[in-house]
């Protein structure tokens, strides 16, 4: 690619940060960036990696899309709905994860916007299972849309970030705690960091893959993105910058813990609804900052990503309940 398309405007910027006072400590601030409410009717971080993702679909004359997640997918469900704006179809190869409320009432919801899905019996299915649909005219988008491209996307959040910093909305992080799952969303909040010169630490908080497997997916999408744009920050210099916390990732993917529960509850206190599979683990490790000794004034952010809009009026078109050929995706305990 020689150069990135223009993406499409699905969300609205910049998203608001904000301090939580309440969880704050002596030793250091709690900061929020909150890109759950970056659009309607769906929020989250897969809208800015869709702007970029889609506008280069419809660029290559795309005849369809062709994506992959667990069964509660916010991805799938973001790329349903925004795949709209350029009026492609989706098709959605899924493997399951544990059951909760919230990831079923997400797949419905994709269903209600209309994904076909086809389902694989684990994660390690899934590539026989997306070389199984793909025909001529499909353009495919990794899971998380977290391609070079996608990983663009939160790239250039951090400029908003940093414009946010200059204009006095928030200090320098010291420290950056994202969700670490696909790997996209850490992988472009680390490009930019570098891009924009800022001294942040970036901490990935692991919640799909083990650690050692997170980094090199985050430095290497994280390395693919500055290339895009004609830069190039070498592997060193993004290695430095990143840390990976594969503590909180339990039992595994889509399973809580008691630190993500804990944290749950309290971030109800400054108005946040967190989700057991991403946003409370790394919720977890963002109050385990704010409570470490330091110095009174430092900074750390907690880039929250879980969608803000409620899905009530996302299930208004979806079936009832699962259907039966799809509930192996989300098996009860």
């Amino acid at each position: 690619m020689k150069q990135p398309p223009a993406p499409l405007t699905l969300g609205h910027y910049p998203t608001p940060v904000f301090r939580a006072d309440a969880l704050s400590t002596a030793g250091a601030e709690l900061w929020v960036k909150n890109d759950g409410v970056s659009a309607e009717p769906y929020g989250g971080n897969k809208v800015r990696k869709l702007e970029l993702v889609l506008a280069d679909a419809a660029r290559r004359g795309a005849r369809r899309l062709v994506t992959t997640g667990a069964g509660g997918s916010h991805h799938v469900l973001a790329t349903a709905i925004y795949a709209r704006a350029v009026g492609l179809p989706v098709v959605a190869v899924l493997c399951p994860q544990p059951w909760t409320e919230h990831a079923e009432a997400t797949l419905r919801a994709s269903l209600g916007a209309g994904i076909e899905v086809r389902v694989v019996g684990s994660m390690a299915a899934v590539p026989l299972g997306v070389a199984a649909v793909l025909r001529r005219g499909d353009y495919f988008i990794p899971a998380g849309g977290s391609s070079a491209l996608g990983t663009l996307g939160y790239a250039r959040a951090v400029g908003e970030l940093a414009r946010q910093i200059r204009d006095g909305a928030l200090p320098e992080p010291e420290v950056i705690v994202v969700p670490l799952g696909s790997g996209g969303t850490v992988a472009g909040i680390l490009a930019g960091v570098l891009r924009q010169g800022l001294r942040s630490r970036v901490v990935g908080v692991s919640v799909a893959v083990a650690a050692p497997l997170g980094r090199a997916v985050s430095l290497a999408l994280a390395r693919a993105a500055t290339r895009l744009e004609g830069g190039g920050a070498g592997l060193l210099r993004l290695a430095r910058t990143l840390e990976i916390d594969g503590r909180h990732l339990g039992a595994g993917y889509g399973h809580a813990t008691a630190e993500g529960n804990a944290a749950t509850r309290a971030a109800e206190a400054i108005g946040l609804r967190l989700d057991p599979t991403y946003t409370a683990k790394t919720f977890a490790r963002a109050l385990e900052e704010v409570r470490l000794p330091g110095r009174p004034g430092r900074a750390v952010l907690y880039w929250h990503t879980l969608s803000a809009a409620p899905l009530g009026p996302l299930l208004e078109n979806a079936p009832p309940a699962v259907p039966t050929p799809l509930e192996s995706l989300l098996p009860r305990p």
